[in-house]
């Protein structure tokens, strides 16, 4: 966002599997650990009831926030599928041939995810919907069989944090961010690049490449750009 966001609004969003396709892969298809800011703004669309064609304009880098913590450890595991090919939906029962596909996926995800809008009325308007635990579409984790839920965590004030010193991070962080690692304890990081925007015609506009811990542990570092500390959480984020 170009003006640093004042107030988040927190929610856990968890489900038993997870599937967020790496683009690089196709026919055996790998989950990346973590879900990309484009796969949070379709979720926070979702809950929203934004049509899907015009979701992605709505959370661009400039008028929106999102940060994100791993609560579970990164858990995968491979589902066997049988993918069946036919000539149309009319004749799906006529088979003329099957592929058995592993398929990744993660297990028992769970994820705090921190939000903020310049826009006013969709903030209040999520913040209502997220209070009463409902959504306008089902939301997912991924693809539409990784039906997902939440837990209303609260709305908290963003306080920053001294530019230049060494802080315990608790999210999800960009690389491009990074100053500095201190590695005074075992950690588990793990590097990736991800779609981070897209338009509306789906295209993926940007991708960065962002450092997490595996088993949810916080990251000690010194980073070039602003992070915040959230509330009564004491949790300390960064924006992807």
């Amino acid at each position: 966002m170009n003006m640093n966001p004042i107030k988040v609004l927190c929610f856990e969003l968890f489900g038993d599997y997870a599937q967020f396709r790496k683009f690089f892969t196709n026919m055996s298809p790998l989950s990346f650990s973590i879900p990309p800011r484009t796969a949070l703004a379709g979720i926070v669309g979702a809950v929203l009831g934004i049509d899907k064609q015009v979701n992605p304009e709505q959370f661009t880098l400039d008028n929106s926030f999102f940060a994100i913590r791993l609560i579970n450890p990164v858990k995968k595991t491979k589902i066997a599928h049988n993918y069946l090919k036919t000539g149309s939906i009319t004749n799906v029962y006529n088979v003329g041939e099957h592929k058995p596909t592993n398929v990744e996926f993660l297990k028992d995800v769970r994820y705090r995810v921190y939000f903020a809008h310049e826009d006013q009325r969709l903030y209040g308007e999520l913040k209502s919907l997220l209070e009463s635990h409902q959504t306008t579409y089902t939301i997912s984790l991924g693809i539409s069989g990784c039906l997902a839920n939440y837990n209303y965590i609260g709305e908290f004030e963003l306080m920053p944090c001294k530019s230049g010193e060494a802080l315990k991070l608790d999210s999800v962080v960009p690389m491009a961010s990074v100053q500095d690692l201190i590695m005074n304890e075992p950690v588990k990081l793990q590097k990736v690049v991800l779609p981070s925007a897209m338009n509306n015609q789906r295209e993926v506009l940007r991708y960065d490449e962002v450092l997490y811990e595996m088993n949810g542990m916080s990251i000690n570092l010194i980073l070039k750009t602003t992070a915040y500390q959230v509330g009564e959480l004491q949790d300390t984020i960064h924006g992807i």
